[in-house]
């Protein structure tokens, strides 16, 4: 019901900025996912457009300052800006994160009763900054930060590797990165193809305390079947080679892809995963998904197999909080072989 009140709240806001080139939206929040449980908060999501809507998509920033019962504090800040023609594209993060956590351990087959709890503090930046070349071609660099500290844990039996593994540092990497993007919409995609190739390199000489080096691959469709209804798919492989620190193995969950895991609750050097979403307008301003999803991490390629993967389903609701936009408040429930995850999010999962 509070979810409800928020979205006709920002709708009637809405209807008074349309005519307006930057879009503000203030949200209460109140959350439950399998890795914060339950968390209160507010979300500030700025909407707005740097050129002409004939060539130029919408850019968007948005900053969350969060709370939940587990004593965990979260603020980030994500932006996605285009500017004027879509001559360049700035995207990435920055984060601040007093976060315990639940840890397994490493690989695709780790147990339950492994489980520990690990509390760290974490700091993120990073940023990806893209030229347009060719229509709906960027390409350009990409740097990232992220520093652990305040590491606090009982050594008792996973987590003694943690200490061998590096308990706490500094990575800092750079690398190249082509992205293809012809979506419509970058917050809620109903036509089209993106495609990010990236490197990034982690080495000492950029200040890290970890050499090791990144490829990621992310390919994500989008077809309209009719004015109501949308078909995504994506495809996400990350793959690390080097000295990869504990924080920083692929991890497997979250609220983006195989929701309904706990983020994490499988982790290695290696990771692949597949979903799909089909997503239905009802009435103007409600709608509703459907997905699913199957992924795995392993330690190298070759480890990584089809009868291994994990499995995930669910549903949500879409609650449209900027029309002309086309933005969303998502809820969405995720079940898998096992664990299974609430989530609540502003824009779409991918």
């Amino acid at each position: 019901m509070l979810t409800l009140l928020i979205g006709k709240q920002v709708l009637a806001q809405d209807s008074l900025k349309t005519d307006k080139k930057v879009s503000i939206l203030p949200l209460p929040v109140i959350f439950s996912t399998p890795e914060t449980g339950l968390g209160f908060g507010a979300l500030t999501s700025g909407v707005f457009n740097l050129g002409n809507r004939s060539n130029t998509r919408t850019s968007n920033v948005q900053i969350l300052g969060a709370y939940t019962v587990n004593n965990q504090i979260i603020t980030r800040i994500n932006n996605n800006i285009f500017t004027k023609g879509e001559q360049y594209n700035l995207f990435g993060e920055i984060s601040y994160f007093d976060f315990p956590i639940l840890y397994y351990g490493i690989g695709n087959n780790t147990e339950e009763e492994n489980e520990e709890e690990l509390g760290y503090q974490i700091v993120n930046f990073q940023q990806r900054l893209l030229k347009q070349f060719k229509k709906g071609d960027f390409l350009g660099v990409q740097y990232r930060f992220s520093r652990v500290f305040d590491v606090d844990y009982s050594p008792i039996n996973l987590t003694d590797s943690i200490s061998v593994r590096g308990g706490a540092g500094t990575v800092s990497g750079f690398g190249p990165a082509y992205v293809h993007d012809t979506r419509d919409n970058v917050l809620n995609s109903s036509e089209g193809n993106f495609l990010e190739l990236s490197a990034t390199f982690h080495a000492g000489f950029l200040g890290s305390d970890f050499n090791f080096t990144r490829y990621r691959i992310d390919y994500r469709r989008f077809w309209k079947l009719n004015d109501q209804s949308v078909l995504a798919t994506q495809f996400l492989g990350e793959f690390n080679n080097g000295d990869v620190p504990w924080n920083e193995l692929a991890q497997m969950g979250g609220d983006q892809i195989m929701r309904g895991y706990y983020q994490g609750r499988y982790r290695d050097k290696n990771q692949v995963a597949l979903q799909g979403e089909y997503r239905r307008q009802l009435i103007p301003w409600i709608g509703v998904v459907a997905f699913a999803a199957v992924g795995e991490v392993g330690n190298s390629i070759d480890d990584i197999s089809i009868s291994n993967f994990k499995w995930t389903a669910g549903g949500g609701l879409r609650i449209m909080v900027n029309k002309r936009e086309r933005t969303n408040v998502r809820i969405d429930y995720g079940i898998g072989n096992g664990p299974n995850g609430l989530y609540f999010g502003f824009a779409e999962a991918f």
